[in-house]
C-alpha cells in the first residue's frame, strides 16, 4: 500500500518509452536530440529517475508534442501516427517497421523484403491483405504461387502456410495489414 501523500510517478517514465517506441527511436536517437545519455533516459523510463521539468520540456520538444500532452496521466491518443521521418532507414539492418498502434483488430507493417530472399512459412488465424509498394514478390498460399508487380495486392484468410519471397536482385518493399494473431 502506497503511503500517504506518496504518488506513482513511474507512469511518465513509461509514457516516454511508449513515446520512443511509436517513433521506433532508440534510447541513443533520443539522448542526442534531448542531451542526456542513455543510462540517464533508461532510468527514466524504468521509473527509477524522475525527470526535472526542463528534461521533460527537452524531451516533450523532441517528440514534437506539449509538455502537457506528455505529462498528462490520462492522456491516450485515439489515434496512432507514424511519421516516415521518426522511423529508422529503409534499407538498414532493421526490414520490418510496425506502423500500427496498439490499438486492437489489426497490425500494419512495412516490410523490405531483400534480394533472392525467402521469407520464413507463416500460419496463423485472421486474414491479411499486402500491397507492393516497390518492386517484386511471390506470394506463396498453400500450393499456389502469385507474382504480384508494384501497385498489385492481395487479400488472403492467414489460417493456411504462406510466405512472401523476393526472386529478384534489388530489395522489394511491401506494405502487409494484418489480423493480430491470437495466440
Amino acid at each position: 500500500m502506497a503511503e500517504l501523500g506518496h504518488h506513482d510517478d513511474s507512469w511518465i517514465g513509461r509514457r516516454v518509452g511508449e513515446y520512443r517506441r511509436d517513433r521506433n527511436w532508440t534510447l541513443v536517437t533520443l539522448a542526442e536530440k534531448v542531451g542526456l545519455s542513455t543510462t540517464q533516459l533508461s532510468r527514466i523510463e524504468s521509473g527509477t529517475r524522475q525527470p526535472s521539468v526542463g528534461t521533460l520540456i527537452q524531451i516533450a520538444h523532441a517528440f514534437g508534442v506539449s509538455l502537457s500532452r506528455l505529462v498528462d496521466e490520462q492522456y491516450t491518443a485515439p489515434y496512432h501516427l507514424a511519421r516516415a521521418a521518426d522511423r529508422p532507414g529503409r534499407r538498414g539492418a532493421k526490414d520490418l517497421t510496425l506502423l500500427s498502434g496498439d490499438f486492437p483488430g489489426l497490425h500494419a507493417v512495412h516490410l523490405v523484403v531483400p534480394a533472392t530472399s525467402h521469407g520464413p512459412d507463416a500460419r496463423h488465424s485472421g486474414e491479411e491483405w499486402l500491397y507492393v509498394l516497390v518492386g517484386t514478390v511471390d506470394v506463396q498460399i498453400g500450393a499456389d504461387t502469385i507474382a504480384l508487380a508494384t501497385g498489385d495486392a492481395i487479400h488472403f484468410p492467414s489460417h493456411a502456410t504462406h510466405r512472401v519471397h523476393n526472386p529478384t536482385d534489388i530489395p522489394a518493399e511491401v506494405l502487409l495489414v494484418a489480423t493480430p494473431t491470437v495466440g
